[in-house]
């Protein structure tokens, strides 16, 4: 894997050699039957998959990745939206070795860069199949994710900043001010000052109002 020091290197210097046969274990986790077994069955497609589960919820998702330690997980957040963060660190709990990538199904979109969701790269709705096979690669080898130019979040109208959008969706995974700080490099008191200029443009009184309407904000 590499180091911070190092830059990742490009996408597009992968070999497609790079992984031996059969060395990867995946899981795609998605409520949509259809969707979960498409890209299953995409992945079992790929030499370098050794095998591939699924799961349609968080609680069998962990179980399942305790049990296999798989290498990659795909998780679809068309349901979830900006609250993935808390299901990926249920994941990363199971297995910290496990590499998460993030995708949707429809216009459903982070919210914030999936790093701060313990994700390392999205696939967003319409992508294609060649695209989905060098992401899941590129997670498994730690190089560079593909940048797939997604429209910035409108916020629902409102004028929220790049760091305040990250903020509202760490609200609501249930970290505190101080873990979300480390998370964003940020001391308590600057996310407490950002939480609550966030409060009065939402209209709401406190962080539990705010993760409510989190998933409508950041979606629209």
């Amino acid at each position: 894997m590499p180091t911070a020091e190092l830059p990742l290197p490009p996408i597009e210097e992968l070999e497609l050699d790079a992984l031996p046969d059969g060395s990867v274990r995946a899981i795609v986790i998605d409520a949509h039957a259809p969707s979960r077994i498409g890209l299953a069955a995409l992945l079992e497609e790929q030499p370098w998959i050794e095998s591939c589960l699924l799961a349609s919820g968080s609680e069998e998702s962990v179980a399942l990745t305790r049990r296999h330690r798989p290498d990659v997980a795909i998780l679809d957040i068309s349901q979830t939206g900006p609250f993935a963060g808390s299901i990926t660190a249920m994941i990363r709990e199971a297995h910290p070795g496990v590499q998460i990538l993030l995708s949707s199904r429809c216009r459903t979109s982070p919210g914030a860069p999936p790093a701060s969701l313990g994700a390392v790269g999205f696939l967003p709705a319409g992508v294609t199949s060649e695209d989905v096979v060098d992401q899941v690669r590129a997670a498994v080898l730690g190089v560079e994710p593909l940048d797939f130019d997604l429209p910035a979040p409108t916020a629902g109208g409102l004028d929220l900043s790049d760091r305040e959008r990250e903020i509202l969706v760490l609200l609501g995974t249930g970290l505190t001010n101080r873990e979300i700080g480390e998370r964003l490099h940020l001391g308590p008191d600057s996310i407490k000052k950002t939480a609550t200029a966030l409060y009065r443009k939402l209209g709401v009184r406190n962080r539990t109002e705010a993760a409510q309407r989190a998933a409508t904000v950041l979606a629209a």
